[in-house]
């Protein structure tokens, strides 16, 4: 996950203040399909995210998961004994009280209201394991809150010379390469992924969603129309001052344009994100 960051910090896109135009709110949205199935299951002494209480956790076992409005799930699980978290994702359906979370098992939870939930969890591969575990139900609504599918980015970079260019959905791989073809630094070993979801959750989580199914998570606060986050993984080397993102809604799309620069540097740039209701 540090190749994205990497990547999109040159990008400009680490860290960010979110603000939400309320001028550009003319498009409406029908709600997320399962917005009265999501939240968030913590198991029991876990805090999501972070490495210092996942290291005293086994190799295996799930630290969070994610039940988003559009019916994605995200769940984190340690992969190595220094405590590393893994984060999948994929879609999930609901019947009764038991999900089904595709390529990793069900989960079986009273989702009524938020609490303290016995979890019931069996892997795809393996044994069923009984889990006490915290489920969060959305804090709040809002139409910024779903999963949206990436259509397009267009990056602008503004040093010596101003270039931009558009590109079809988020390829990593080729946006590195448009920066070393303009005179900027890009990772060499840049893997062949893509950002193809963006996700925002009524229970403060941002998920971004690639192509191979990894995803990164990060929390934020939501503040009237502003929303602030961190990443949960910051890139060695870059110092990086917070500007704003605005978001806007136009013929049911939603345009996130972030503006940024990194610190004692001229060079600036923005990148906006093209985006479409998952559901």
């Amino acid at each position: 996950m540090k190749t994205i960051l990497r990547i999109l910090t040159l990008s400009f896109l680490l860290p960010l203040l979110l603000s939400c135009n309320p001028v550009s709110n003319d498009t409406d949205f029908d709600d997320p399909a399962f917005l009265q199935f999501a939240g968030r299951l913590t198991p029991k002494g876990v805090m999501p995210g972070t490495k210092a209480s996942s290291s005293l956790l086994p190799v295996g076992s799930v630290t969070s998961i994610e039940l988003t409005e559009s019916g994605l799930y995200a769940i984190g699980i340690v992969t190595d004994e220094a405590g590393t978290i893994d984060y999948r994702t994929g879609k999930y359906s609901v019947t009764d009280n038991v999900y089904t979370l595709y390529s990793m098992g069900t989960l079986a939870f009273n989702n009524s209201v938020s609490g303290q939930v016995s979890l019931i969890y069996t892997p795809l591969f393996g044994e069923t394991q009984q889990i006490p575990a915290e489920f969060l139900k959305p804090k709040s609504t809002n139409k910024a809150f779903r999963t949206w599918m990436v259509e397009k980015t267009r990056l602008t970079v503004r040093g010596w010379t101003v270039v931009s260019a558009d590109f079809k959905g988020c390829d990593l791989a080729e946006i590195a390469e448009f920066l070393r073809n303009n005179g900027n630094k890009a990772p060499e070993d840049v893997p062949n992924l893509s950002v193809s979801t963006i996700t925002l959750t009524g229970t403060e989580t941002m998920i971004l969603g690639y192509s191979d199914n990894s995803a990164e998570l990060n929390e934020f606060s939501l503040n009237g129309n502003v929303l602030t986050y961190t990443w949960a993984e910051r890139p060695d080397g870059f110092t990086f001052i917070s500007d704003k993102a605005v978001i806007e809604y136009r013929d049911g799309k939603c345009l996130l344009t972030i503006d940024g620069y990194i610190r004692d540097s001229t060079t600036s740039g923005s990148v906006t994100f093209v985006l479409s209701p998952m559901d």
